[in-house]
């Protein structure tokens, strides 16, 4: 099958090539800037074009010949202007090709867990796939809002057109060098603050999450689908963070801040920011008490639609994927503490 995959390079892209490889899959892989001659760029089994998702000079023949094109690219950074730009202009200008084709790929679009409304659920509740999405994006930062908004083009698209679509939410995606600083809230030299410690983190490793993307390429029955992707079981914040300190990440020593406790500040500041500030104060995730929520919210995160849709089951456990999350050369199961 053939595989065009936009944000190729990216740190989620590049484990989806290597599983899109390993499946037996030829991978033609959109790039913003030519990526280093290692795995698995340096394979003869993977085109790599050098171009920009808003010029589809560069792609528009690859997109054609693909049966399945996986949507990775987004900015997840920088001004609003620039997230705006790298993900809802670069995904309109991918669907316009896929417009004019008479027979378009399936395309299998990777969201994200910030587009739910995590304050409209109760603390201990489920979030799963029907769970209700963020209505004021913009409080939630520059990336909820982009992202939503690129989700509901692809889903525009696909019931104007009647093409074949699966929307893939992954929660906290992470693996070597992507700790998300160990489940801490804080994180100084010598200490840092760990909120809801007894909170499940909506983790899941890059390979596991990879074998979901790709089990989507193929699956019949997940077309029209929505599905969330996270680990099982979801570790605590701070199992995850033992987890890491045991195969030799450094990370600060945490002092457990419980979830009320957090909330209750986040409260405080937010009162102090609407009648001293009118709003306007940036406040860092820990003092924002929507952000917060999405963070650090007691709630617990089944992925019983995943194993049903696609046939998945997480490949490797915590501490198997802690012991490769640390290692240079993954399949060697040789760990290397990150630095």
């Amino acid at each position: 099958m053939n595989v065009f995959i936009t944000g190729a390079a990216g740190f989620l892209g590049t484990a989806v090539t290597r599983a899109a490889l390993a499946a037996g899959h030829d991978v033609t892989a959109l790039v913003r800037r030519p990526p280093q001659s290692s795995d698995p760029w340096d394979r003869s089994e993977v085109g790599i074009i050098v171009g920009d998702l808003r010029r589809p000079v560069s792609w528009r023949e690859a997109v054609i010949r693909a049966d399945v094109v996986v949507h990775l690219a987004a900015v997840t950074s920088g001004s609003i202007h620039d997230q705006f730009s790298g993900t809802v202009v670069s995904t309109e200008s991918l669907l316009d090709v896929l417009a004019t084709l008479d027979n378009p790929p399936r395309l299998v679009h990777v969201s994200t867990f910030s587009v739910y409304d995590y304050d409209a659920i109760p603390r201990g509740g489920r979030l799963d796939e029907g769970s209700r999405l963020v209505e004021e994006p913009h409080q939630r930062g520059a990336y909820c809002e982009t992202k939503l908004l690129q989700e509901r083009l692809v889903r525009r698209h696909a019931a104007d057109t009647g093409g074949e679509l699966v929307v893939l939410r992954p929660g906290a995606v992470w693996g070597h060098g992507a700790w998300w600083d160990g489940g801490l809230a804080v994180a100084g030299r010598r200490f840092g603050l760990a909120f809801g410690p007894r909170s499940a983190m909506k983790s899941v490793y890059v390979e596991n999450c990879a074998d979901a993307i790709v089990a989507a390429l193929v699956e019949p029955d997940a077309d029209g689908a929505t599905i969330n992707v996270v680990d099982d079981p979801q570790p605590t914040q701070t199992e995850f963070y033992v987890a890491l300190r045991a195969v030799g990440v450094e990370l600060p020593r945490a002092i457990p801040v419980p979830y009320s406790v957090a909330r209750a500040f986040a409260f405080v500041v937010n009162v102090v920011d609407r009648l001293l500030f009118g709003g306007g104060l940036r406040k860092p995730e820990f003092a924002d008490a929507s952000r917060l929520a999405a963070r650090y919210k007691p709630l617990r995160y089944p992925n019983a639609h995943c194993r049903h849709v696609l046939g998945w089951e997480p490949r490797f456990s915590l501490s198997d994927a802690c012991v490769r999350a640390v290692a240079v050369d993954p399949d060697s199961h040789g760990p290397k503490p990150q630095r």
